[in-house]
């Protein structure tokens, strides 16, 4: 069960769901568990199967095929992240900024400041490519329907640097309201 927690499903859990999945202290609680937090994403939990969890586990194929980082599977990465919880970006850009970086001087002086080129590639989900759960919850918020996600992207390692909280949501949105079914 550990593996589990700690893998790709994490992006999907709710902080109770994840303290109550360690608690867990037989087989027979962890396949009970499992299966009911799949029925909780799954639009239709009469049928069998999770179409949920057929889509999530080809995201995370996906996204450890795209975004794999030095000794990192993809899916584990902050661009795995955002594409197990919101799919492929329909609206993808790259930009450019210059950021101050410091170089070691001598002993005793200044390190002079010089500039380089960061690239930001940014993903952006408008209101038709959202959920309707992901779409009430943002409104909830008072924030416009729509995702924008910023990374910066480095050579070797690629980081979320504006639209974590939006993820939070998006896993928040991922969970059906029982009573609304």
């Amino acid at each position: 069960m550990q593996g589990w927690i700690d893998g790709p499903t994490r992006w999907l859990m709710l902080p109770e769901e994840e303290r109550q999945a360690r608690r867990l202290h037989s087989n027979k609680e962890a396949v009970a568990f499992i299966e009911a937090f799949w029925r909780r994403r799954d639009s239709d939990p009469a049928k069998h199967g999770s179409r949920f969890a057929q889509i999530f586990y080809q995201r995370v194929d996906a996204a450890d095929r795209l975004y794999g980082e030095e000794g990192m599977r993809g899916s584990m990465t902050d661009r795995g992240r955002a594409l197990i919880l919101l799919g492929p970006p329909p609206m993808l850009s790259y930009s450019q900024r210059a950021v101050p970086e410091r170089e070691p001087g001598r002993l005793g002086s200044r390190p002079p400041v010089k500039t380089r080129r960061l690239v930001l590639e940014t993903w952006t989900f408008e209101e038709a490519d959202l959920s309707p759960q992901m779409v009430v919850l943002l409104a909830a918020e008072g924030r416009p329907p729509a995702v924008v996600l910023v990374f910066a992207v480095e050579p070797r390692h690629t980081v979320l640097v504006d639209g974590g909280k939006l993820l939070d949501l998006a896993v928040r949105a991922a969970v059906y309201d029982e009573g609304k079914r």
